[in-house]
């Protein structure tokens, strides 16, 4: 059977092959109606993610620097009204740290990689957030539906980082989003296929047009996103959202922690 589009069901054409991890061969399909990309099968995924953070990520502290900043701008001028925060896909941690370092109540949660930088502050998904962050996240998905109604249940607020497709949509030598090297990058969403996403959840969507979206019950200035994408800008912006730093109260809770469970073990 022809694979059907993994996010709106619509039928899909075949658009290419291509060598991933440089052995296995990855067919490239395309939905007719909403545009995702995406790979049939990907059967190599338990290798790729050997390593959880490929080798090709060299721009992973700058990319972080520049979400934590964008976040920050966010919380300040968009959602004032969050409280606790969800990074999904969190990695290391590193984000989850660097928002707590500017104040903000931010949990960390990864299925694959371990948490180096932000111990102690392990979500648990089975609460409510007010905001759910999801960075470099959804073309990692195999099934995205799955993957959206997760986020979904979540939080009210979805703020996702992920390349659009461009148009036309290029061969897979030509993106380095694609990324075949590592294998990781299996769903290349549209912002039509986004929209999909959006209204299965029943909530709108924002974007800047090109790598920073939100999934919420009310619109997102998208000038203000379009702003967020350039690196000064987000870094003057997140001002707005800075909040009294929990680096030290973090420690005393940490201290206090391990204090109760040398008494207990004593």
């Amino acid at each position: 059977m022809t694979p059907t589009c993994l996010v709106c069901e619509s039928p899909t054409d075949h658009f290419a092959r291509h060598a991933v991890l440089g052995r296995h061969d990855g067919e490239y399909r395309r939905c007719t109606r909403c545009g995702y990309v995406f790979v049939v099968a990907p059967h190599w995924l338990d290798e790729a993610y050997g390593t959880a953070i490929a080798a090709l990520d060299t721009g992973i502290v700058v990319r972080n620097l520049w979400l934590a900043d964008v976040t920050s701008a966010l919380l300040g001028l968009e959602f004032r009204e969050v409280e606790r925060s969800v990074d999904y896909g969190a990695g290391t941690g590193l984000f989850v740290r660097l928002m707590r370092d500017r104040g903000h109540d931010m949990y960390w949660h990864d299925a694959y990689s371990p948490n180096l930088l932000a111990i102690g502050f392990e979500a648990d998904v089975t609460q409510r957030y007010d905001l759910a962050t999801a960075f470099e996240l959804v073309e990692h998905l195999p099934n995205p539906r799955d993957g959206f109604e997760m986020l979904g249940r979540l939080a009210p607020r979805i703020l996702l980082s992920t390349e659009l497709l461009p148009d036309p949509a290029p061969a897979i030598a030509d993106w380095p989003y694609y990324a075949p090297e590592a294998g990781q990058h299996i769903g290349f969403f549209t912002r039509a296929a986004l929209q999909v996403m959006a209204e299965r959840l029943g909530r709108r969507l924002s974007s800047n047009g090109r790598n920073l979206h939100v999934i919420a019950d009310e619109p997102v200035n998208e000038r203000l996103l379009r702003l967020l994408r350039r690196p000064k800008r987000a870094r003057w912006l997140a001002r707005f959202g800075r909040r009294a730093s929990r680096t030290y109260t973090d420690a005393d809770l940490m201290a206090d922690r391990l204090r109760a469970a040398q008494s207990i073990d004593a």
